[in-house]
């Protein structure tokens, strides 16, 4: 019987989190035994590579200190040479000592040249050598580049927490069910446009990490200057009177709107367990500063409020504060609108497990999430899931180096296996999202082949580039939107629409009072951003797709992308 993950910090820091690491290292032997790479062959080539590119520095240092000692040199002499001539009615010695200055410039020039030659000479055969001797080391480390691919880390995570399953990638059946069953709604995506996605399921019950780029209209402020000048008249210390020019330089300035891009990661969650509750928090600012006076200061205030608020009968609120009042100070959840199913839900053991999440520093990340719950939909955004890198390419594992390949491949999946986990775990706090498992998920065995989501296809627009896509007046990021507009055995035909803005210049006169007492037109230059957009095709393939198709469409294309279990195709437009 498969156990459920209470404790997610204590299971973490006493179980997961070695468990991983040694799955990590294991795997990373098994792929370099499938590999059949010469691992002492590869270290001795690496360690001459090393050596060429040490002596390879020091000729570059070299090189780099003649080069200014050669043109110091010439420079001097040449100033020298101006002096002794601007000096040679002076008298002797200035000439004299400006003669010696142009001589010793010429020798120091001089004698710099054949040094800087040298050392540049040294230096490009070195870098041949260098450049020689890693084609030799990617050549032997190429099989073990080929076996790296985008599920391998995921595969670890699920044989290391029970109940976590990720899938190949996000399909629309997925995504369906997250509608019909959950109550998500699209509309979420407008003006949206998702990088990465990666959906699975908690006992049976869906959830998606999503990576999106948005666009929100913010401000600039635009500067402009003039010059202007005129004449004052001054009386001096005889009475007499004379004229004075005055100059003045005028600043004038102008705030236009401009759009705003910005990249957020999230976690989408469906689960049935107390369908009717809704509520929001966000990150108390407590964690970390226990015994701190001002924190103090602050629980007792915070802790006042809600009481305040429980006892207020004046409006609509059925908020009732529960006994235990450390949990309602940190997690302060005070839009909730079911207290019966917001109870059902925070049991005292998903209380002490939320408390143990949110003050611990030292394992996890503390008490950074904002959790939005909206009857069966949860939305969770942490702050360090929003730095943290939640695609899985391999193409990052691949190197010359195999000891640098190492400790990437171990240091990165690590690091995302905790940056994931953590994200998780206020899911994983609460036990009953652990004891509901959908009737979908049961049946999942029995169903046929599935097609990819417009989250993925979003995803591999992306991954090809914006500029792949993009108007060609666009001076900005371009948010992508897909459709499919045909699909035939397996084979989706994507229509990508870029939306970006192109820029107009503009003029704005502001009038600005200048010190001659006259009102004075300041022109200050801006952009005005107008929207364009560019629709393109681009095709899509499934891991089901017969390979015919695959290997057809790869050569009728320009561009093509293999991304986890989705192949895409630009289209020779």
């Amino acid at each position: 019987m498969i156990e459920d993950v209470y404790e997610p910090l204590a299971r973490y820091r006493d179980e997961f989190r070695q468990k991983f690491a040694t799955l990590t290292r294991e795997k990373f032997k098994e792929l370099t035994l499938k590999s059949g790479v010469d691992v002492r062959a590869n270290r001795v080539l690496v360690k001459k590579i090393k050596a060429l590119q040490s002596e390879a520095d020091s000729a570059s240092t070299r090189k780099t200190c003649y080069g200014w000692l050669m043109t110091l040199g010439f420079i001097g002499a040449a100033v020298a040479l101006a002096g002794a001539i601007a000096t040679s009615d002076s008298g002797p010695t200035a000439f004299g000592w400006c003669i010696v200055g142009t001589v010793a410039g010429v020798i120091l020039g001089g004698v710099m040249i054949p040094l800087y030659n040298a050392a540049a000479k040294l230096l490009s055969s070195l870098e041949s050598q260098i450049a020689s001797k890693k084609a030799v080391a990617w050549k032997q480390m190429e099989p073990l580049n080929r076996l790296y691919t985008w599920d391998v880390t995921v595969k670890l995570i699920e044989a290391t927490v029970p109940r976590l399953e990720f899938d190949p990638y996000f399909t629309a059946d997925r995504l369906a069910a997250l509608h019909r069953q959950y109550g998500w709604d699209d509309s979420f995506n407008d003006g949206k446009s998702i990088i990465f996605a990666q959906s699975g399921v908690i006992n049976g019950n869906p959830f998606v990490f999503g990576h999106y780029l948005d666009m929100e209209w913010g401000e600039k402020t635009y500067e402009g200057t003039k010059e202007i000048s005129w004449t004052e008249w001054e009386e001096d210390a005889d009475g007499k009177k004379h004229p004075v020019r005055r100059h003045e330089t005028l600043h004038a300035s102008v705030t236009k709107p401009i759009p705003v891009y910005n990249e957020q990661k999230l976690l989408v969650y469906g689960n049935d367990a107390a369908p009717n509750l809704s509520f929001s928090r966000q990150p108390s600012g407590l964690t970390g500063k226990e015994g701190e006076l001002w924190t103090s200061i602050r629980k007792k205030w915070r802790l006042s409020r809600l009481k305040a608020y429980s006892r207020n009968l004046n409006d609509d609120s059925n908020f009732t504060l529960m006994s235990n009042h450390e949990f309602e100070t940190w997690f302060h959840a005070k839009d909730r609108d079911h207290e019966v199913e917001f109870r059902l839900l925070f049991t005292p053991v998903a209380q002490t497990q939320m408390l143990n999440l949110m003050k611990d520093t030292s394992v996890g990340y503390g008490d950074d999430f904002t959790f939005i719950k909206q009857k069966k939909i949860n939305v969770l955004f942490s702050n360090h899931l929003n730095e943290a890198t939640i695609d899985t390419d391999p193409s990052r594992f691949h190197s010359w180096d195999y000891d640098s390949a190492a400790m990437t491949f171990i240091s990165f999946n690590e690091l995302y296996f905790r940056d994931i986990y953590f994200a998780l775990a206020p899911l994983l706090s609460i036990p009953l999202y652990q004891q509901m498992r959908t009737h979908e998920d049961i049946w999942k065995d029995v169903l046929g082949p599935k097609m990819s989501s417009f989250w993925e296809h979003e995803a591999a627009a992306n991954y090809h580039g914006e500029d792949k896509f993009k108007h060609p007046s666009c001076i900005t990021r371009s948010i992508l939107k897909t459709r499919v507009i045909q699909r035939d055995n397996g084979e989706n035909t994507v229509a990508v629409t870029a939306y970006g803005y192109r820029g107009e210049e503009r003029i704005d006169y502001k009038e600005v009072r200048g010190g001659d007492g006259n009102w004075h037109d300041v022109a200050v230059h801006w952009t005005e951003y107008l929207p364009v957009q560019r629709t393109s095709n681009m095709c899509i393939c499934e891991r089901s797709t017969p390979s015919d198709i695959f290997k057809r469409r790869a050569a009728a294309s320009r561009e093509s992308a293999y991304r986890r279990s989705l192949l895409s195709f630009l289209a020779n437009t």
